[in-house]
């Protein structure tokens, strides 16, 4: 079997009492835009490694994975992009955290969400769906190891949930 590269992207889905946690872009074609904090799994990297990476060097918060949210796939200069979206808890916030991609960050109610200019319809999609009230996340199997190398399984069995 001979694997295939892939753009794998990821990011957070932080929802914290009626409010869920976006990043304003600083740089490219998505400057001044607002979404979830993301980016892209860096060589040797696991996802659910860049996810939590990523939300620190956007907002300098720390957390921990609920589970995945959601997956979006489709081909990007003729190869595989697929972005996995994941529900994060925040374990530490920083309100004055200083960032080179990100010109703003904030919490966010479901009313003021269709007043922002987002990166991508997914985004302000997921968003929606994290704060209408019923978001469901498939959690992972404790991580499982073979060869030394430990990984994670997500399918839907008894430990997925309704997160609340």
């Amino acid at each position: 079997m001979v694997g295939q590269s892939c753009d794998l992207g990821v990011a957070a889905r932080v929802i914290e009492d009626t409010k869920i946690l976006l990043v304003k872009e600083a740089h490219g074609n998505y400057a001044g835009k607002w979404g979830l904090p993301k980016g892209h799994v860096e060589p040797g990297e696991s996802p659910e490694a860049a996810v939590l990476r990523e939300l620190s060097e956007e907002t300098g918060s720390t957390g921990t994975i609920i589970g995945l949210a959601a997956v979006r796939s489709t081909t990007s200069n003729n190869i595989p992009a697929v972005f996995l979206c994941y529900d994060v808890s925040i374990e530490t916030k920083k309100d004055d955290h200083e960032s080179t991609e990100i010109i703003e960050y904030g919490w966010f109610s479901l009313e003021e969400l269709k007043d922002l200019d987002w990166v991508s319809e997914t985004m302000h999609n997921l968003a929606i769906e994290g704060l209408s009230g019923f978001r469901m996340s498939i959690q992972p199997r404790k991580p499982l190891s073979k060869s030394g190398q430990s990984y994670y399984v997500y399918s839907m069995n008894k430990h997925s949930k309704l997160v609340t």
